[in-house]
């Protein structure tokens, strides 16, 4: 919708106000009224149920919503197609990682973080183009059907192709204070683990099997509807600092990005003087910087892992706090009169610097759960993401009123980039002991199985 917001908005006979409070507000808090509960109760059933039937049924229903939207003719039906889509939004991320967790080791999840942040940015990007190249064009509707057909079929392929791992196939085995697993063989699920004798005299070296489902050791399949036994669980997961650290820093951080996905293509049309096309352009190279941004989360935030499990975390936070300051010249220094390399290069700065934050962190909130609550973990994770996302355009259409313009808002709205990169960088505190934590309870109920 954000490129054409104003041509969606005289459609259905709105004002300026109404377009950027109906449109860019209401219809982004309907993602989060629906989109929160979607992640509570999918992370729920991703910790107990055959996740590939999830993901495909969860994506299908808010894509189905977004091909609907099509054909709507009232700002009600309009508004009801875009809620439900912000249901698979939701729902889907809690799935993702858990299977992703039981995927790939610690090592590798900097990286295969980054390549799903960068198909949900490439997605996005693909989204923000065929709208403002093809909306002015042929009709904002079109888009919608362009888009929606593909992810209906990828939906209807993963459902029926997908194999759902096993849940901590891929979890290394750690005694008292480092990695001991020597060997692991990613086909059967074997590792060589080092394993204490009771008076610490002498070590043994044993074959664990590490492809364990860890649903069926917990027998939380069935009890999914004992609610206290859910919510003491959830509780606890909060109690860990750098998981509520990676989840709290979430909805500052997000709300940059409601503005930059519903505001600024317009913006920078409506308000700035560029044609939509142009701003869609701009828009772009900022999808760019942010891609270049992923490589840098990824592959930097594997080897500074390899080097100090803290340092992915210094990264996260210091690009976020520098992401600020060229999002603002954009936002406040930038218009059809400037430079148009000035432009662009702005944006993709900014986008650079965005972008190592999500996979870095998505990645070290993987490593401090283990494979049984990694659901629950996430869907607070895409709660507070869809808080951002959704509550921030939302807070950001108030701003707009209250503060008597859109480039206040998006200032105060920007400044939530830096709160996120404080927090980002109060992760580096707490992460060594919580994922050591984990691993060692890892590694209890390996060797009690043996």
């Amino acid at each position: 919708m954000s490129p054409n917001l104003t041509a969606i908005a005289n459609e259905f006979d709105m004002d300026n106000i109404e377009r950027d409070r109906k449109l860019g507000g209401d219809i982004a808090l309907a993602f989060f009224l629906l989109g929160a509960p979607a992640s509570l109760i999918v992370g729920f059933f991703a910790d107990t149920h055959d996740r590939r039937k999830l993901f495909g049924c969860t994506v299908f229903v808010g894509e189905m919503a977004c091909f609907c939207t099509y054909f709507v003719r009232t700002y009600n039906q309009l508004f009801l197609c875009r809620a439900l889509t912000g249901f698979s939004i939701g729902g889907a991320l809690p799935v993702i990682y858990s299977i992703l967790g039981d995927l790939f080791g610690a090592g590798d999840r900097h990286i295969v973080s980054a390549c799903v942040s960068f198909g949900v940015g490439a997605g996005i990007s693909i989204g923000q183009a065929v709208a403002g190249y093809i909306g002015p064009l042929y009709g904002w509707r079109l888009p919608f059907l362009v888009i929606s057909i593909p992810a209906l079929l990828c939906a209807v392929l993963v459902y029926f192709t997908v194999e759902d791992p096993k849940r901590g196939a891929m979890e290394g085995i750690y005694d008292n204070e480092h990695l001991v697993a020597g060997e692991r063989n990613n086909e059967d699920g074997i590792a060589l683990v080092c394993i204490p004798s009771k008076d610490n005299s002498e070590t043994d070296i044993e074959r664990i099997d590490t492809a364990r489902d860890f649903t069926a050791d917990n027998d939380i399949s069935t009890s999914f509807f004992s609610w206290k036994d859910q919510i003491k669980t959830t509780l606890g997961l909060v109690q860990i600092p750098t998981v509520a650290l990676s989840i709290f820093q979430g909805a500052p951080g997000c709300v940059p990005w409601g503005i930059i996905n519903v505001f600024l293509t317009d913006y920078l049309s409506e308000d700035r003087g560029f044609s939509v096309q142009a701003a869609t352009t701009i828009l772009m190279c900022f999808s760019a910087g942010y891609t270049v941004g992923l490589i840098v989360g990824g592959a930097g935030g594997r080897i500074l892992y390899k080097l100090d499990i803290r340092l992915p975390a210094l990264l996260a936070g210091g690009t976020a706090v520098i992401s600020c300051f060229p999002m603002w010249f954009l936002i406040n220094s930038v218009d059809s009169t400037t430079p148009y390399y000035v432009s662009i290069c702005s944006a993709i700065i900014s986008g650079i610097c965005a972008a190592p934050t999500g996979p870095i962190v998505k990645a070290t909130l993987t490593n401090v759960t283990v494979p049984n609550t990694r659901g629950k973990a996430f869907a607070l994770f895409n709660i507070a993401d869809d808080f951002g996302k959704g509550l921030g355009p939302y807070f950001v259409s108030l701003l707009i009123i209250k503060l008597g313009g859109r480039v206040q808002a998006f200032n105060v709205g920007i400044f939530g980039w830096f709160i996120c990169g404080v927090l980002n960088l109060a992760i580096s505190f707490t992460v060594v002991r919580d994922e050591h934590v984990v691993q060692t309870t890892l590694t209890a109920q390996l060797v009690v199985a043996v």
